[in-house]
């Protein structure tokens, strides 16, 4: 299996990754895992032109280029965000914003998320399952979601959370087993 795991939090660290590293365990020696860290790349917004409808690619040079490759590289794809301001962060949203150019080449590709949130984490879901349903991902069950409880809060005060982490790389595992024997 080769899995890329996008990491959309700026805190590298933080419940977000404490989660998606939860998932990833799951995965075997023999499985490749990419990791990206959204907040240490440069990846603008989408440009207004939509060239990328004319050219079938990205005319934005940056960052995205090496997620384009990746993405393309992966069977599985497993994002990982925090809510912020009742959706997933800036970083995960440019990024997603940016694979339009990509149209078709995501098709049958397994998608699975975590989402680490204090409350209001219905917009981030509904963001998540768009993003994957528009390039006709399949989505990978339910997800995993942690509760904070405070604004900086962590984690550590929801007992499902890493549980349901793991079940989220448990449920990937079979969907791709399912399809691939």
């Amino acid at each position: 299996m080769k899995v890329l795991a996008i990491y959309g939090s700026p805190r590298k660290d933080g419940n977000s990754a404490r989660m998606i590293n939860a998932a990833l365990t799951e995965f075997g020696d023999d499985d490749e895992i990419h990791r990206i860290y959204l907040a240490e790349m440069t990846v603008a917004g989408c440009g207004p032109g939509r060239d990328c409808l004319e050219t079938g690619e990205c005319t934005i040079r940056d960052d995205m280029q090496q997620i384009y490759e990746d993405l393309r590289w992966s069977d599985i794809v497993l994002i990982a965000t925090p809510c912020e301001f009742s959706d997933v962060s800036s970083d995960v949203k440019k990024m997603m914003e940016r694979t339009w150019c990509m149209k078709g080449e995501l098709k049958n590709k397994i998608g699975g998320y975590v989402i680490s949130a204090r409350r209001y984490i219905e917009s981030t879901i509904n963001t998540l399952h768009a993003f994957m349903l528009r390039h006709q991902m399949i989505l990978g069950g339910t997800g995993a979601v942690g509760y904070t409880f405070t604004e900086n809060g962590t984690i550590d005060g929801d007992s499902l959370a890493i549980e349901d982490s793991h079940k989220t790389g448990k449920r990937l595992i079979e969907i791709y087993r399912l399809m691939h024997g």
